[in-house]
């Protein structure tokens, strides 16, 4: 106890001038349990972003909501125990086929899973990981990859149609940018690490245009010592 509670103090002032979520220590109890061994996101059925986004979100949801992820795991079991309808869109073939016979151990029914591998070949000569029409990402494991029918699976949905869209995945500033017109009035556009500003910085005014900032800060986050970053939008 006194060590989680040392490690979190110390955390506490790390991120209390860039923005940190206000009274942190009413998760430390929960952050401190996430942390135990053999505790994980998917057992736990938990989404791997921070306590207060897990708590608005959870406000939001009923039966009849309608959830896109790019990136599944605990995130898509919290949903799934949630009674909501969930489409996720994974690239990882291993994780995917894990998290597919997780759910079908759990006999969760609504739930919709795409396996979408990074495609072979840049899109543009010299490629941007901010550039929304890049498909792009950093990760050396995808430097000759684009993520074009990954990031685009949404659009085979109509307008309006997801409560909620969760951005935990490969190319976020793509799989925003095609989520923008998927979200209905009031709905929710999540996005994790939004501490990395590029994911954002080529799409700054249409998000603004289109929705309204709730929440975004540093907070603590299961199953991580140190703070995360998560930031939530509502849409106009």
């Amino acid at each position: 106890m006194i060590t989680a509670l040392k490690i979190f103090k110390q955390q506490v002032k790390k991120y209390e001038s860039l923005g940190m979520i206000n009274r942190p220590y009413k998760y430390f109890f929960r952050w401190r349990k996430s942390l135990i061994n053999g505790a994980n996101s998917v057992k736990d059925e938990l989404p791997w972003i921070t306590f207060n986004a897990i708590d608005y979100i959870s406000k939001h949801l009923n039966s009849n909501s309608k959830v896109f992820e790019f990136g599944g795991g605990g995130s898509t079991l919290f949903f799934l125990k949630n009674k909501v309808t969930v489409y996720t869109v994974e690239h990882d073939e291993k994780w995917f086929d894990v998290l597919k016979n997780v759910v079908t151990e759990k006999k969760y029914s609504n739930w919709t899973g795409y396996f979408i591998e990074a495609e072979k070949g840049v899109l543009f000569e010299k490629p941007d990981k901010s550039e929304p029409l890049h498909f792009f990402t950093e990760d050396s494991n995808y430097l000759n990859c684009n993520f074009k029918s990954y990031a685009s699976k949404i659009n085979e949905f109509e307008n309006g149609f997801f409560d909620i869209v969760l951005v935990d995945g490969r190319s976020r500033a793509s799989c925003i940018h095609q989520s923008i017109l998927k979200i209905k009035k009031n709905g929710l556009l999540v996005l994790d690490n939004s501490d990395r500003s590029y994911y954002t910085a080529r799409i700054k005014q249409m998000i603004e245009d289109n929705f309204d900032l709730v929440l975004t800060n540093y907070a603590p986050s299961p199953y991580s010592k140190d703070f995360t970053h998560t930031t939530i939008w509502v849409k106009k």
